[in-house]
């Protein structure tokens, strides 16, 4: 799998005052590109249908806060604790999570390619519905999350703890669970065919079917 990586310029304007860019670019529909948030800390802030392009987000603290429909292409989040958010509809396109903070999160019917998710912790987050392709996920917690009636496309795993997650009418042909924990996964038997586990994992799912292994 070949994932498109952010094309993010490297002389970033700082910027202090995001709320105030934010009604700017509200007002004049124009999109807030080629940007560095450091060090913010705000909650409750509405993105929804707002555009961002080319910018990083390091080590800001942005929680209980509505994306719904809004586009972000090009993006890093870097040590950001982003819990509670509302991704609903959202659209992101080579984006990287490094190192964040997303418990409780919401990607509903969001649309997410082109994307890494590393070292973040994910936890009872919600991605139904959700169009997830070229994903490379390492070293992140999801468990309690759930994934159902999801479209997964060319998704890369490693050391990835499903445990206790939901993915309920989400097929899973071709997606290696072998370095990840998936202990208590919930998933139907249907959605198991063509996924690829260890034998200890095989094990463990055949309970789904009412076996027991000695």
């Amino acid at each position: 799998m070949k994932r498109s990586k952010p094309n993010i310029p490297p002389d970033l304007e700082f910027t202090e005052d995001l709320p105030s860019l934010m009604a700017w670019s509200r007002k004049e529909e124009i999109d807030m590109e080629n940007k560095h948030f450091k060090d913010l800390t705000l909650t409750g802030l509405d993105f929804s249908y707002l555009s961002f392009r080319g910018s990083v987000f390091e080590n800001c603290e942005l929680t209980d806060c509505r994306f719904e429909k809004a586009d972000c292409r090009d993006l890093r989040f870097k040590s950001c604790n982003l819990s509670n958010n509302d991704f609903t509809d959202g659209y992101f396109n080579r984006c990287e999570f490094i190192s964040c903070k997303m418990v409780g999160v919401d990607f509903h019917q969001a649309q997410l390619e082109n994307i890494c998710f590393s070292d973040s912790n994910f936890q009872y987050a919600n991605f139904s519905k959700a169009k997830l392709k070229a994903l490379e996920i390492s070293l992140c917690d999801f468990s309690h999350t759930t994934f159902s009636e999801c479209k997964l496309g060319q998704i890369q795993l490693d050391e990835v703890n499903f445990e206790a997650a939901s993915f309920f009418k989400t097929p899973l042909k071709g997606l290696d669970f072998t370095s990840s924990q998936i202990d208590g996964l919930i998933v139907s038997i249907e959605a198991l065919n063509g996924a690829i586990v260890s034998t200890y994992q095989a094990a463990e799912l055949a309970k789904l079917l009412g076996l027991i292994v000695r």
